[in-house]
């Protein structure tokens, strides 16, 4: 089992990796929209352009990154709450 302090470093290394990633899924936004802007005439509908944006590279680089990210939410979560509850056993309040 980990110590609170130990938890806490857990949660800023997580902290910068989401930080990171999110940087890399702002690019693929911006990729994304200049894809749809160049490519709207080719395609019958948003939902079209949107599917072969998906079907690029960066397409699926900017779904594994958007799932990262949500897996990192989790963690943080969970260690927050851990060290949450943590802090209330510490003072005796239950």
């Amino acid at each position: 089992m980990k110590t609170p302090h130990e938890l806490a470093e857990d949660l800023m290394t997580l902290s910068e990796e989401f930080s990171r990633y999110s940087g890399e899924y702002a690019q693929c936004i911006k990729l994304q929209a200049d894809f749809c802007n160049s490519s709207r005439e080719a395609y019958k509908s948003d939902t079209a352009t949107q599917r072969a944006f998906d079907g690029t590279n960066e397409g699926v680089k900017m779904a594994v990154l958007k799932m990262k990210l949500k897996a990192l939410e989790k963690q943080m979560s969970a260690i927050r709450t851990y060290l949450r509850h943590a802090e209330i056993e510490a003072k005796n309040l239950y």
